[in-house]
């Protein structure tokens, strides 16, 4: 089978979804630990600001037991015993394969066809494979999921306008302050989140902004882009505290940004601080403070959904092309997993015809052995095919591997 275990912003505020989101040393460790169990065979993990996802296959184990074995390792990964199942989907088959393919082509992202999504799920697999935690069948899986993406993105307008929860967080800003490109703005982390932020803010005309990253050639870079300037990391507090505008978009298991760094006189002026950080990079504390507003990215739903009406009528059509990929998908997985099943039913029948014939010559003439031979072929030709009609029924075409399994098992040539 083919399975999926997620929570996203649909199914998990922030507060959770932080605890599950990975570095990629985490990654690749949960990776592995999950794989030494002889149960899951292939794993491949997303994790983002809004989702953590691990896909997995297991061919010799039931679905139930290979969701409990998932859920076992996230437990022990945040070191809590708590029921998490509340807040985690799971997926197996056809639906798995289709979920992954609405993920990519931006249908299950907070901003409706952004497009953000699709360098993340490019970075899973190519981490998976790099470690060794993808196989044949995800590492497919993955491929025709990209390949979705980008049809999707080709035949609709879904990623125009709103395209990540960077623009609706520049959105956002812009909605508080009348002047904006009149604010000074401090942005902090210079990744793929921060680059989109800074570009959205100089399509709205800002130019004072200030770049701080924990490499200081990467924030000289991007605000050197931009025409903004660079911040070094130590001076970050000073920073915060002179900015009227603080987007921060990094990568830390600990809030980076505390009350206590804020002092008394940053409070006669109002300031903005955008956290897009999951785990969250400001302390929610810092909301109690007067003049100060904060909002996470769970915060941005309102202005996400002012820009979702006008791309619904591109949803149908990328439906379509989803599902056309997934049975395609479908189609190679039916081929890779029934291929060996029918071909051991095909040698174990005839197998034991020829051998029971060999044994039925022993006592009968030639003409009675050719009548029989003939009569076997037939009953043994039947006996496949009602068989292969058989396998393909409960295996869902070969959806379900734990049927292949026994099949596999029951007609696999014996070694003595």
């Amino acid at each position: 089978m083919i399975g999926v275990v997620g929570l996203s912003h649909k199914s998990a505020p922030v507060s959770i979804r932080e605890k599950f989101a990975l570095t990629k040393e985490e990654y690749t460790d949960l990776s592995q630990t999950i794989l030494k169990d002889k149960n899951i065979d292939e794993l491949v993990i997303i994790s983002t600001c809004n989702r953590t996802e691990l896909y997995f296959t297991a061919e010799e184990c039931c679905s139930p037991g290979a969701f409990h074995i998932l859920f076992h390792f996230l437990k022990a990964h945040i070191q809590e015993e708590d029921a998490i199942e509340s807040h985690f989907y799971k997926y197996e088959t056809q639906s798995a394969v289709s979920h992954l393919f609405h993920v990519i082509s931006g249908l299950e992202s907070m901003v409706l066809g952004e497009y953000q999504i699709v360098s993340q799920v490019k970075e899973a697999i190519n981490h998976a494979e790099e470690i060794g935690s993808a196989g044949k069948i995800l590492t497919r899986l993955f491929y025709k999921a990209l390949e979705t993406g980008k049809q999707v993105r080709t035949k609709t307008a879904l990623s125009s306008g709103a395209f990540s929860v960077s623009y609706a967080a520049v959105e956002k800003c812009n909605s508080i302050f009348e002047q904006l490109p009149d604010k000074k703005i401090l942005l902090i982390g210079a990744g793929e989140t921060g680059e989109l932020v800074i570009k959205n803010l100089a399509k709205k005309g800002c130019q004072n902004i200030i770049v701080s990253n924990r490499t200081m050639s990467k924030a000289e870079e991007l605000a050197g882009r931009f025409g903004g300037s660079a911040l070094n990391f130590k001076e970050l507090q000073t920073g915060i505290r002179e900015a009227d505008i603080v987007v921060s978009s990094i990568t830390c298991k600990k809030p980076l940004i505390t009350p206590d760094m804020l002092s008394a006189e940053n409070t006669n002026k109002q300031t903005v601080f955008i956290d897009l950080g999951v785990p969250r990079n400001i302390d929610p504390k810092v909301a109690d403070i007067e003049n100060i507003a904060l909002y996470n990215v769970d915060d941005l739903k309102e202005v996400v959904a002012q820009n979702m009406e006008k791309k619904k009528t591109y949803i149908s059509t990328a439906e379509k092309i989803i599902k056309k990929k997934a049975h395609e998908y479908a189609d190679w997985l039916s081929v890779q997993n029934l291929s060996p099943a029918i071909q051991n039913i095909i040698m174990g029948v005839h197998e034991i015809n020829t051998s029971e014939l060999e044994v039925f010559r022993k006592f009968h003439n030639e003409e009675e052995f050719q009548n029989m031979e003939k009569y076997g072929k037939h009953i043994a030709e039947k006996l496949v095919k009602s068989m292969i009609k058989n396998l393909k029924a409960i295996s869902d075409n070969g959806r379900k591997t734990e049927y292949i399994k026994v099949i596999n098992d029951l007609f696999s040539p014996t070694h003595e």
